[in-house]
């Protein structure tokens, strides 16, 4: 963008017209093109400049939950790295809007390319009709104030484009996604390589999803002057309905590992690699790769430097989450790494919770507290980070109890390397569908094939929690607080509940750990008014005549 503007035209006509490359319009001419196009957009969101790294560490540390000391998940600590040319903000913003110029151009040019086989078309045209609504719904919900891309860019002049209106951009998303449903096809049209590709049903759930978000968002942020709860419950309930293939709840754990990955309950999943050869990644080049990157979230002391530690309200709340059988919540062991020999845990006969290597806490943190070279502070911490990590990998092969970091055999210890761990993320699970749906009618949505009240059992049921008697949103808040912990919604659930800014603050107050792993200073404080949104990048500032800030950036 900024070459756009600075450069003058006939260079940016030689540059268009390369003799040496064939022009988009050139090669977009089969179906197999149309396929590298549509795949290039999967590309963009899951490189690691995007969800597999920048986008998706901002995302889980910025939450309540877990403080960071990676530089991944720097912004998410609220303090002076929270800015407008921090990279993990500007990449993200950039790739996102990539990913929709590359969409557009699929849409607009998709029925001038033969095709016999009308049902691949039309699924093609889907993803693009998702990515596009995808983007814009991450922009939206991130940086608030957004220039939605309507068009291809054809020349300098469609890099700058008006700034509109979040009521303008929820329809613009909400119009994507009902054409992206009307094409894509249903859950197992895709098998083999193609495994992992988005459905009608995961166009269903975000356009629901967009719908719940815009209700609570516009109603505490905006000027709304109407909910979309309604809307909101229909397209869940055609998701419980099975009118686009049917899910269902699989055991717990399985949403988190390799082995399981694309399952029953997946309706949206990001689909990532483990690259143990690549240790650094640059966007365009062989490194750029679709690992998921654990910088932010690895364990302390494995040797990395970039551990990730909960914060004790989270342990706490699961500690206090009792199942029908008298036993500790058995999500708290797909969720976090903690000492599960404290006596306020109640293990079911026979169970230990197992981390990297196979080793248990006391294996790999002998003093009975986590141990880091690179920070002394995660000692104070009860829990660490277990999703987002493939457990099955080794991780060291000396002494376990000697935490002393990487050393010199790198690719012995392949726990330890961030890149190597390929779990896919799974954006969007029929779990949250289900309490999605029971959120949407119980602010005022019409009820569908179910009532509220059993989507939400459905959930507690899976995990052997005992049936809840009258549902409000406020036990539909601590259910989710348990079922997607670290999972990249915390934020988004207070910021649409609109309890952002008193839920940090409270937090403040209560412990003084919040926010604390880098430093004892380095913590500013949450503003209301401004951290409810990410800065707008100063590239786009500096570029765009009509870019506006966020407030207090």
């Amino acid at each position: 963008m900024a070459f756009g503007l600075t450069a003058c035209n006939d260079v940016f006509d030689d540059l268009a017209v390369n003799p040496q490359q064939p022009s988009m319009g050139q090669y977009f001419t089969t179906p197999t093109a149309v396929n590298e196009a549509v795949m290039t957009c999967y590309g963009y969101i899951q490189t690691q400049r995007s969800f597999g790294a920048s986008a998706s560490k901002t995302m889980i540390i910025r939450s309540d939950e877990a403080s960071s000391n990676s530089d991944y998940g720097r912004p998410g600590m609220y303090g002076s790295s929270l800015n407008s040319s921090y990279y993990t903000i500007m990449q993200p913003f950039g790739l996102l809007y990539s990913t929709a110029s590359q969409a557009t151009y699929v849409i607009e040019n998709i029925d001038g390319v033969e095709f016999l086989d009308q049902k691949q078309k039309r699924a093609y045209l889907g993803e693009a009709y998702f990515w596009r609504a995808f983007s814009h719904f991450y922009l939206l919900t991130n940086y608030r104030n957004v220039a939605p891309i309507r068009r291809a860019p054809q020349g300098m002049e469609d890099y700058v484009r008006d700034i509109e209106t979040p009521d303008q951009v929820w329809d613009y998303i909400a119009e994507d996604l009902q054409h992206a449903k009307e094409n894509l096809p249903e859950k197992g049209y895709w098998t083999g390589e193609n495994l992992g590709r988005v459905t009608s049903g995961a166009a269903a759930a975000l356009r629901g999803k967009a719908f719940l978000f815009r209700s609570g968002i516009e109603s505490h942020y905006g000027s709304a002057t109407k909910t979309y709860y309604d809307e909101a419950a229909a397209e869940f309930d055609e998701i419980i309905k099975g009118t686009y293939g049917n899910y269902s709840l699989v055991e717990y754990s399985h949403n988190f590992d390799v082995a399981h990955e694309n399952n029953n309950e997946s309706v949206l999943e990001l689909q990532f690699l483990g690259d143990v050869e690549n240790a650094a990644f640059n966007p365009g080049t062989a490194t750029s790769g679709l690992a998921f990157d654990t910088r932010g979230i690895m364990l302390p002391g494995t040797g990395v430097g970039y551990e990730g530690v909960v914060h004790d309200w989270l342990y706490d709340a699961f500690v206090n989450s009792i199942d029908k059988d008298g036993y500790t919540d058995i999500r708290m062991f797909s969720t976090m790494f903690f000492n599960d020999l404290n006596p306020e845990i109640r293990l079911r006969p026979g169970q230990r919770l197992t981390g990297p290597g196979g080793y248990h806490f006391e294996d790999m943190y002998p003093t009975g507290d986590f141990t880091s070279v690179s920070n002394t502070r995660t000692h104070v911490y009860k829990a660490a980070f277990l999703k987002g990590m493939d457990l099955s990998m080794p991780m060291r092969n000396n002494d376990p109890t000697s935490i002393t970091g990487v050393g010199a055999g790198v690719k012995e210890y392949i726990y330890n390397q961030p890149r190597a761990h390929g779990v896919n993320w799974r954006y969007i699970r029929y779990a949250d569908v289900l309490l999605m749906y029971a959120e949407a009618v119980v602010c005022g949505g019409k009820a569908g094939s179910i009532s509220a009240a059993d989507a939400y059992n459905q959930v507690r049921a899976r995990a052997n929690m005992p049936v809840a008697g009258g549902l409000t949103l406020e036990t539909i808040k601590q259910e989710r607080a348990l079922e997607f912990a670290l999972e990249g919604h915390r934020f988004y659930d207070l910021l649409r509940w609109g309890d952002l800014a008193e839920r940090f603050h409270e937090l403040e107050r209560l412990d003084p750990n919040f926010k604390q792993l880098i430093s004892d200073t380095d913590y500013e404080g949450f503003t209301a008014n401004k951290h409810e949104w990410l800065p707008i990048p100063i590239s786009e500032i500096e570029s765009n005549p009509k870019a506006v800030q966020n407030p207090g950036y």
